[in-house]
């Protein structure tokens, strides 16, 4: 810069410059004798700017990105209902890199599946996807009192697409092509709003499903009976599903200490609730990590 700077004190001709999305470009103006091109630093070399793709994003968007990343605060788990394979691997791996959790569907049934089964802060949903579209796996979510955010993608970008998709249950609606940085902007406010998985007042992991409303737990149609502490052990276990859930963890949040008292108490409570919710049936839930702690994941 500091060579553009002397260039332009040296030539005193009118200039314009035009800041845009972080790529500056400058035209100058009324020049009756412009310098050779291999006397003008690259750096001010005049540049058209385009809007890039999703697929094709510039330098100086993808920094722009990184700064609003930055800003952000706790990761969170997306899962993302998208055929266009190409589309989305770029998506996974942008999530990634800015520092969020990033699940992929490639088809509306998996990607049904996976959103009644899981827990994820937002969805980001296709509009057209084989075997179920896209609205009819939102709607679908609805319909089972599953609240968790949905953002729909799709190329169909009129009023009336808008307006049909939020209706059917969508929290929000991006038409493509879109900005990677505007989409990870919408996806942040979606999760502030819809307070993400902590807030979700039905947790469901394969056919066990804990309900915080009613205080009920069911597994397939056989209801179980839980006392006051293994409830909010398991409630707990399924909030964090597919992830390790260490003692400390339970202890801190299960039993509301913030020390280890040298009992078994864990040890006692898992055993127990195990055998609620596990005995009987032919897939087991609720695993021991060794050396780790515990985890409630369905192994299908």
């Amino acid at each position: 810069m500091e060579a553009v700077r002397g260039w332009l004190a040296q030539a005193r001709r009118p200039l314009l410059l035009f800041h845009e999305d972080d790529i500056w470009r400058i035209d100058v103006v009324s020049v009756p004798q412009a310098p050779k091109a291999s006397s003008v630093p690259k750096a001010a070399a005049a540049r058209p700017f385009q809007n890039p793709s999703p697929l094709n994003t510039s330098e100086a968007e993808a920094s722009a990105d990184h700064r609003i990343a930055e800003q952000t605060n706790a990761p969170m788990r997306l899962l993302i209902i998208e055929d266009d394979r190409t589309a989305a691997d770029y998506l996974v791996k942008a999530f990634r890199e800015v520092g969020h959790v990033a699940e992929h569907a490639a088809d509306g049934e998996d990607g049904l599946a996976q959103a009644l089964h899981g827990q994820f802060d937002v969805l980001i949903v296709d509009r057209m996807l084989p075997k179920l579209d896209g609205l009819t796996v939102i709607g679908t979510l609805r319909a089972k009192n599953i609240h968790t955010p949905a953002l729909i993608l799709s190329a169909l970008g009129q009023v009336d697409d808008r307006v049909k998709g939020l209706r059917a249950g969508g929290d929000d609606y991006l038409a493509k092509p879109y900005s990677f940085a505007e989409l990870l902007a919408r996806i942040e406010v979606l999760a502030r709003r819809g307070g993400g998985r902590s807030e979700e007042m039905t947790y469901r992991v394969g056919d066990l499903v804990l309900d915080r409303l009613s205080h009920s737990v069911t597994r397939g149609t056989e209801e179980l009976t839980l006392q006051p502490r293994e409830f909010r052990l398991l409630e707990y276990l399924m909030k964090h599903a597919g992830q390790v859930v260490t003692r400390t963890m339970l202890l801190e949040n299960v039993w509301d200490y913030h020390f280890d008292p040298q009992t078994n108490v864990i040890d006692v409570h898992i055993s127990r609730l195990r055998s609620k919710i596990d005995k009987g049936f032919a897939q087991p839930l609720l695993h021991t990590i060794r050396g780790a702690g515990y985890m409630v994941r369905d192994n299908k």
